[in-house]
Parts: C-alpha cells; sequence; structure tokens
C-alpha cells in the first residue's frame, strides 16, 4: 500500500533493503533467455531514452531554454556597463595582487578572476568607468560574462530540479523553470560581470541540496544522508561568501532545520535523548560550523592572494597596512618629538584640525550662544593654519634646555640622542596644542558646539590664561596600542608616535570628550568647514586622527623613516575587516537617483539604467518580466489565502483540501514562501540606499510559489503526476493534465511570458529601438529610459 507521505511531496528515497537478494530466473526459461538475449535488449540511443524518461528530456529542455537567451549577443555591448566598474575592477586587482576593499565577501569576485586568469590576463585593465571599450583595452569581458552566464543558467535548472523532487508534475517543474529562464531581470544580471548570478546559484542550490537531505530523513546517519546534510552547509557558506544577503538563505534553512528537529524531539516518534543529541550535533556541525569554515577560507585566500599595497589600504588600520608588500608606512614615518609642528589628519574625512583668526557668532540660528571664542574647524586641505606645536603638559628638564614654553627652540645647538629619546612624544602623553599661526592653545570646554548641542566646543585661548589651562591639556591616546616595554631600569616605555602609522584620539584630560569631525558643513561664518567638537563617548572612527606632516621634516632626509612592523595574525586581519565591511555598508545612505524602496519592487515602480548609446538609440535598462512578475505576486497571494483557509477548516473540523495535496502545500510550498519572504522582508528595516536588484533571490523563489499554484489549479491527482527525481521517470508518466482547459492555462501562462520576455528584450540586449517603439514600452510612467522624445 502506498503511504500518503509517499505521495505528498518532498517525499523520502527508499533504499535498498540490506541483505536483499536479485530475483531468480527458474531454470526451466534460463536458456531461452539466453537465446532471445539480442532480440530484448536493443541498442540504446538518446533519442530513445529522452523518449522513455520525459523527466530527463525534460531537464535537457529546461537546460537549452536557460542557457540561450543569456549567451545570446553576451559579447555585446563591447564596452563596461553600469557595476560591471566595480566587479571587473576587483578581478583585475586579484590578478595584480593588490590590496582593494569592498563591502562584500570575496568568493563571487574570485571567481570572476579566474577565467580571466585562464585566458592569460595580467589584469592591466580596471574598467574605470562606464562606457570604455574592452577590446581597446585588452579585458578578456566574454569569458568572465560566459562565466556569470553559466552560473545564471543554473538557477532555472536548479528550480527544475527542486520541483521535481518536490513531487510537482513534469509540466509544473518545466514551466516554472521557463518562467525563471524567461525572467528579463534574471537573463540581464546573468549577461554581465556581476556578482548577483553566482550568489543566486548557491542560494538556490542549498535549497535544493537541503530538500535532498530533508528526503533522506527516514534514512538517518547514512553516507548519502551526511553528504547532503554537508553538501547544504558548504553552498550556504559558499552562498554568504558571495554577498552578506546570503545570511537570508541560511536563515531559510535554519527555519527548516528548527522546525525538523521539533518534529524529530515529538515522543510519538520513538526517539531517544541520546539519537536527538545526534541529530542536532551533526545539523549543528554542518549547518554552523562547515558554513563558518568556508566563510573563513574564502578570507584567507583572499588575504594570501592580494599581499601587495593597494588602493583598499587607506580603510585599514596602520597595522594592517604594514602587512602589505610596498606599503609606504612600512617604510617611511617620522617620529614625533615635542616642540614639533605638525598636522593631524581624520581619519573618516581627510580634513585637517584647523584655527584662524575669527570667532563663533555669539547667538546660532537657533538661538543658542557660543563662547565666542576662536573657531576651531576641520578643512579639507592642508595649509600652514593646520599646523599645531606639540608642547607637554607639564614641562621637563630635556625639553627646557631646548625650547621655551611656546616650542621654540631657544638655542641652534644640537639635540643629542640622548635627549631625543626623552622628548618622543609616546601613548598616553598628556600635551598642550599651540596653534603655530594665531599663537594660542586648543581648548574644549562645556559649551555646546555650534552644530551639535549634546557635544562640547573647541576654540583656542591665549596660552598664559591660567583660567583655562586644565581645558587645554589633552591625551593622546593611541587606537590599538603595542604593548609598553621596559628600558634598562626597568622603567615602562610606551610606543612612541610616528606619522601616518599610529592613529590615535585627542581626549581631553579634564572634560573626557574626544575631539571629533563629520561630514556636515558650518554655516557661511565657518567658511563651509567641517565642525571640530568633543564626543563624549570616546570610541569610533569619528574620533580617530593621525600625523599627516612634521611642518620642515621630510621623510627622504630622516635616519630614523624605518619602522618595526607589528604581527597581526590572520583573525586578526579578518575581524578588522568585517567590521569595516558592516561600517561602510550600513554608511551606503547617500541618495542615488536609482534607488528605490523595498515596498515598490514587486510592483515594478523603478528600474535601473545600466547603459546607453546615443548613437543608435540603443540602452540596456533592468526591468523584471512585468508578466511573470505580475503572476507571482498573484501566486504568493492566492498561496496565502489558500493556507489561511486550510488552517481555518481545521479550526472548524472541515478538510478544504485533501490530505496529500494539504501536506504538499504546507511542507514544499511553504518552503517556498518562506524563502520568498525571508529574501525580502529584512530589507524594509534597513537603513542603507537600496536597489531593485536586491529583490532578485525573492523573485526566484517567487517563482515557485507561483509553481505550487499552478499545480494546485491544474493537476487532479497529485501522485500520479509527481515526478520523484529531475532524471529518472517512471514509466508512462503522464505529463499534461487531462483538462484541456488545463493545459491551456499552463500554455498561456508560459506563451506571455514569452512574448513579454521579447517585447521588453532590447532593454536585455541593448538593441536598437526609435523613440516610439521606446514609448510604447513605457507602462509605467516612472520608468525612466533614455531616447524617448529624440
Amino acid at each position: 500500500m502506498t503511504s500518503v507521505e509517499d505521495a505528498s511531496g518532498l517525499h523520502h528515497r527508499k533504499t535498498a533493503t540490506k541483505g536483499a537478494s536479485p530475483p531468480v530466473t527458474p531454470i526451466k526459461n534460463a536458456t531461452s533467455n539466453q537465446s532471445n538475449e539480442k532480440k530484448e535488449n536493443p541498442p540504446i540511443s538518446l533519442p530513445k531514452i529522452l523518449s522513455s524518461n520525459a523527466a530527463l528530456a525534460g531537464l535537457i529542455l529546461t537546460s537549452i531554454i536557460a542557457i540561450l537567451p543569456r549567451i545570446y549577443l553576451i559579447w555585446f555591448p563591447q564596452e563596461v556597463v553600469f557595476d560591471e566598474v566595480h566587479f571587473g575592477k576587483f578581478a583585475s586587482y586579484y590578478l595584480r595582487r593588490q590590496y582593494y576593499f569592498d563591502v562584500h565577501p570575496p568568493l563571487a569576485k574570485m571567481i570572476l578572476a579566474i577565467p580571466a586568469k585562464l585566458v592569460g590576463y595580467n589584469g592591466k585593465f580596471l574598467f574605470e568607468k562606464i562606457g570604455m571599450n574592452y577590446i581597446e583595452n585588452g579585458a578578456p569581458y566574454f569569458v568572465m560574462r560566459m562565466t556569470v552566464a553559466m552560473f545564471g543558467a543554473s538557477i532555472p535548472i536548479l528550480a527544475y530540479m527542486i520541483m521535481a523532487e518536490s513531487g510537482y508534475s513534469l509540466a509544473v517543474s518545466f514551466i516554472t523553470a521557463s518562467l525563471i529562464s524567461l525572467d528579463n531581470s534574471l537573463v540581464l544580471h546573468s549577461r554581465l560581470i556581476l556578482l548577483d548570478s553566482i550568489m543566486l546559484f548557491f542560494m538556490v542550490s542549498s535549497i535544493y541540496s537541503y530538500i535532498r537531505f530533508f528526503k533522506l530523513r527516514f534514512h538517518p546517519f547514512t553516507t548519502q544522508w551526511y553528504l547532503w546534510l554537508t553538501t547544504t552547509g558548504f553552498l550556504l557558506g559558499c552562498a554568504v561568501s558571495c554577498k552578506l544577503v546570503g545570511l537570508f538563505t541560511f536563515s531559510c534553512v535554519g527555519i527548516f532545520v528548527l522546525y525538523d528537529l521539533w518534529r524529530i524531539l515529538d515522543i510519538n516518534r520513538n526517539t531517544t535523548i541520546s539519537e536527538f543529541g545526534k541529530h542536532f550535533a551533526a545539523r549543528a556541525v554542518s549547518l554552523i560550523l562547515v558554513p563558518i569554515v568556508v566563510y573563513l577560507t574564502f578570507f584567507y585566500v583572499h588575504f594570501s592572494i592580494l599581499t601587495n599595497t593597494g588602493p583598499g589600504d587607506a580603510y585599514h588600520t596602520p597595522n594592517f597596512q604594514m602587512q602589505l608588500a610596498g606599503n609606504q608606512l612600512a617604510m617611511n614615518t617620522l617620529p614625533v618629538y615635542f616642540g614639533d609642528s605638525v598636522s593631524f589628519k581624520h581619519i573618516d574625512t581627510n580634513t585637517f584640525i584647523s584655527s584662524r583668526d575669527e570667532i563663533y557668532p555669539l547667538k546660532y540660528a537657533d538661538g543658542r550662544v557660543s563662547s565666542n571664542g576662536q573657531q576651531v574647524t576641520a578643512t579639507g586641505a592642508e595649509t600652514d593654519e593646520s599646523f599645531w606645536t606639540v608642547i607637554p603638559g607639564e614641562l621637563f628638564e630635556e625639553y627646557t634646555n631646548h625650547f621655551d614654553v611656546n616650542g621654540t627652540r631657544i638655542n641652534d645647538l644640537p639635540i643629542p640622542p640622548e635627549s631625543l629619546i626623552e622628548l618622543k612624544v609616546r601613548h598616553n602623553d598628556v600635551v598642550r596644542l599651540l596653534h603655530k599661526t594665531t599663537n594660542c592653545v586648543l581648548r574644549t570646554h562645556d559649551v555646546a558646539a555650534p552644530l551639535t548641542p549634546t557635544n562640547m566646543e573647541f576654540t583656542c585661548v591665549n596660552s598664559t590664561d591660567e583660567k583655562a589651562y586644565k581645558d587645554t591639556l589633552f591625551y593622546l591616546k593611541f587606537d590599538q596600542p603595542s604593548a609598553a616595554t621596559k628600558d634598562s631600569e626597568g622603567n615602562l616605555i610606551q610606543e612612541e608616535l610616528r606619522t601616518s602609522s599610529k592613529r590615535f584620539r585627542i581626549v581631553s584630560k579634564s572634560q573626557n570628550v574626544a575631539a571629533m569631525t563629520h561630514a556636515k558643513k558650518l554655516p557661511k561664518w565657518g567658511h563651509g568647514d567641517q565642525e571640530i567638537n568633543g564626543k563624549k563617548a570616546a570610541s569610533g572612527s569619528n574620533t580617530l586622527w593621525t600625523i599627516n606632516t612634521v611642518s620642515g621634516k621630510n621623510v627622504s632626509d630622516s635616519e630614523e623613516t624605518k619602522v618595526t612592523i607589528p604581527k597581526m595574525g590572520f583573525f586578526a586581519k579578518f575581524i578588522e575587516l568585517q567590521r569595516l565591511m558592516l561600517e561602510h555598508n550600513a554608511k551606503l545612505t547617500k541618495p542615488h537617483p536609482y534607488q528605490s524602496t523595498p515596498a515598490s519592487w514587486p510592483l515594478m515602480l523603478r528600474g535601473v539604467s545600466f547603459w546607453t548609446d546615443s548613437n543608435y538609440n540603443r540602452q540596456i535598462y533592468f526591468l523584471g518580466n512585468p508578466f511573470g512578475w505580475a503572476m507571482s505576486i498573484l501566486g504568493i497571494g492566492m498561496f496565502s489565502v489558500i493556507i489561511l483557509g486550510i488552517l481555518a477548516g481545521h479550526r472548524r473540523n472541515f478538510d478544504l483540501v485533501s490530505a496529500i495535496v494539504e501536506r504538499h502545500l504546507m511542507r514544499n510550498g511553504l518552503i517556498f514562501a518562506i524563502c520568498y519572504a525571508m529574501h525580502y522582508l529584512p530589507f524594509f528595516i534597513m537603513g542603507r540606499a537600496l536597489f531593485i536588484h536586491h529583490y532578485l533571490p525573492s523573485v526566484v523563489f517567487g517563482y515557485m510559489v507561483l509553481g505550487s499554484m499552478l499545480q494546485f489549479f491544474t493537476v487532479d491527482n497529485y501522485q500520479q503526476y509527481a515526478l520523484f527525481s529531475p532524471v529518472f521517470s517512471r514509466i508512462n508518466l503522464p505529463i499534461l493534465p487531462k483538462s484541456k482547459r488545463m493545459i491551456a492555462y499552463l500554455g498561456l501562462v508560459l506563451a506571455l511570458q514569452f512574448l513579454t520576455f521579447c517585447y521588453f528584450a532590447p532593454f536585455v540586449y541593448g538593441t536598437t529601438l526609435t523613440p516610439s517603439q521606446v514609448r510604447s514600452r513605457k507602462w509605467l510612467p516612472s520608468w525612466d529610459f533614455a531616447f524617448t522624445n529624440k
């Protein structure tokens, strides 16, 4: 008797019984069987295999439909398109082995570099701007785009395999995959040097792998069970290693695993606590530890390749930068001494602490009152007004032997080496900073800053002002200081301050606030400079500074330019880079002309212009398949209503659908719906700028939900039509529904998807359209196509 479990989708795979013997041929028939062997086993041909194996034929046809739209005219345009500017450049940096910084993990970018390396490309072209010619610059764009196309073509193939493994009919599995194959946005992203198709491949393949694992639930701890479980973890690690939104897929699988473990824990299943512990441990290792190891491994490879100094150095701490071959911080830095005049450069905004003989307005526009003191601001350029003489907070003998109280040399005699050691500025030293051009000292006090009322004002006062003296003392506190050493007498010696190679905070001794600045500009009275203020929480990169220049000293003239390179292990680098990735990703809030909100994505209210050619009225414009996206939303809506109806029926003790259909919807249909929601809803709480391409993972899973609804409305016998594998099918498997009307509905859905794809295909392939043809395709006024009025 066939169980409901077998026929409900996500059915388990049966394994051969241990010790089972093959059927024995009766002796009396043996001779006749041997004599007729040739007649019963004619030569096998591919057409014959396909004619007897509809599932395999469907998979091959799906592959053809997936590949052709993605490789058609893939060599055009022969120019840099949209974000190929970034990701092509990053691939070149891998080949140059030059360090770069990006907010995304490295796997997809390393994959893009592999085909370029295989054809002998050396990374000479840096994809600097949209429209640059690939042929003229010798870039292997064709093989790089083809690599992306193969990953993109794999997505509908995987969708077919998922639907087949989940027990859907061949027709529905094929149509679902074809809808994905013929989605304009997915095709477009599969034809360019972009990351999303590679990421989507790993996302969808991890869901496929988990389904294969789940189907072995009645055969736990077998080789195949462990294989598919571990493969799922590996693929999840790869998805996260392409883009951090891969964590959404990780969350989906986490939900499925929690449900699975809750089911296993049921006492009615006779699972012992030790068996449950084994289930839990296997999943924890494979789905938590394995992805973490995979993620770490790709970053280890990333650091191993990018060993030379490059454009990404400046994002990192000096310790990190000095690990890179050729970095100037490891070769050209100067020690800073008391009496030196130095400039302070801000880490985040590259501005300089400056002052001038102008005062803050007594009353600000909001009615608040200032100290009416001398302005201290952050300027974009280093000028004479950016230099400050470093004076010890408490004068000592070695200093007074050579300098007066204002840091001026009292004689021209050379300073002996033993005195130079004492004059070096070090971590945690207390200093006063004398402005070189106005001859006053830096001060912060309990007066509200001009733009940030919660922070304190920075100003300058006369160096002889005794009342303000305590407010002019500042600690120089290093960020990540090295451990103190001991001299010959056992005294602790702190790390010395050097130009560029050390980051530090300027912290008021009396007020315990740190000097910081931000990008917001002062009004006209402040000449558009940035505000300097005292931040109470002395943390964050906006309070970090370096010494940029020592007045009158050149690195080339100094004998003290070499610095000991501190050791920095892999995990220290990894943690620093993760922090920077998260910080800079969160800072992507600057308005962009093509950004959009998550609420607008399903309705496709806004597209994105990727490339234009005004000479021939050609453009590439990101747009989904309007018919397919509308059908997906309709399918998700219908699925939600049906699920609610089933649950409501249970409350009233009646069944809305059969047990088989209900299990099919509540198991694999719900998997697709959860994947759609988990890859879409988190964007609503993100503060960074968002774009419609962030919706692509949900597009794929939305089509699968639609496939679930097509099955619900067109297939009357789930068990009879169910595929159990994407490559093998039973004899006499029915392919199309019995109802001609249902066949017509399925055919109409596929035909309209194809026709809509073709209608908007010029925006995918960049083919010429007349202005009237462009206008006819502008179904929404917010679709800002080019050349509509030419």
